[in-house]
């Protein structure tokens, strides 16, 4: 069964020309770079500034629905600048964007409230992605916002994404309503494992050693229902049989 592809998760024409999408962007050609993206996808407005502090400015003279900003500071911190503007425009949809996510604390900046990130360099598609993820998409799993092991509660998420969108494509063989869910358990899984690759601490390295952990632990005990249930059953036999002896002795009586 072919994989299928993203396409039920998108921005219509009409959602993007009502869009309107500030930039806070040091680099120059980076803040061009996104304005000619965003106007060729078709987006209503945007505006951009060269800092943070710049773009509290900005939001006084203009109303956004997205503000896509560096991870990294300029004139001033980039969790300070989120926690103000979420203060002010709580419903403002935040995108941290950096060459580095896992170095500029990204994940950080997801826990105080950013809805998705924008990994640089960008291309116009990426760019897309980022945006309606961060609108559409679903956000990130508290168990992992509040994990006190990060890796071992984004490996988790993945494997359970994983699970759950195998099990959907083999009832989609059957059910339409399961086949209907397919995209979506796809995206789910994707998306987890692009967060798990992107935020596990120690690199690749981490992930790895988190997917090897959970996978022997899971490997310990039956997989399914089912499985659990045999196991307690023979379990509960093993306890309630009597030994030969005991046998013996109850029988001669």
């Amino acid at each position: 069964m072919p994989l299928p592809d993203d396409s039920q998760l998108a921005l219509t024409p009409a959602e993007r020309a009502k869009a309107t999408v500030l930039i806070v962007e040091s680099e120059p050609n980076d803040r061009n770079n996104m304005r000619n993206a965003l106007k060729s996808l078709g987006y209503g407005g945007f505006s951009d500034v060269p800092s943070h502090a710049a773009a509290f400015e900005k939001v006084q003279d203009r109303k956004f629905t997205h503000v896509i900003f560096e991870a990294k500071k300029t004139n001033m911190p980039a969790k300070d600048f989120l926690h103000q503007m979420l203060e002010q425009f709580p419903s403002i949809i935040a995108i941290p964007s950096s060459y580095e996510p896992s170095v500029d604390d990204v994940f950080d900046l997801l826990i105080m409230g950013a809805k998705g990130y924008l990994v640089k360099p960008f291309t116009a598609d990426t760019l897309e992605d980022a945006i309606v993820n961060a609108t559409k998409g679903e956000p990130m799993s508290p168990a992992v916002l509040n994990a006190k092991d990060r890796n071992e509660a984004l490996v988790a998420i993945l494997m359970a994404s994983l699970d759950k969108a195998a099990t959907t494509m083999r009832q989609a063989l059957q059910f339409e309503t399961a086949r209907r869910e397919v995209p979506r358990m796809v995206r789910n899984m994707k998306r987890s494992a692009e967060l798990a690759k992107t935020f596990c601490k120690g690199g690749d390295e981490g992930m790895l050693d988190a997917l090897e952990k959970f996978c022997i632990e899971r490997s310990k005990g039956p997989a399914t229902r089912l499985g659990r249930l045999r196991k307690r059953l023979k379990t509960t036999r093993a306890v309630d049989e009597p030994e030969d002896g005991q046998e013996a002795e109850a029988t001669g009586s």
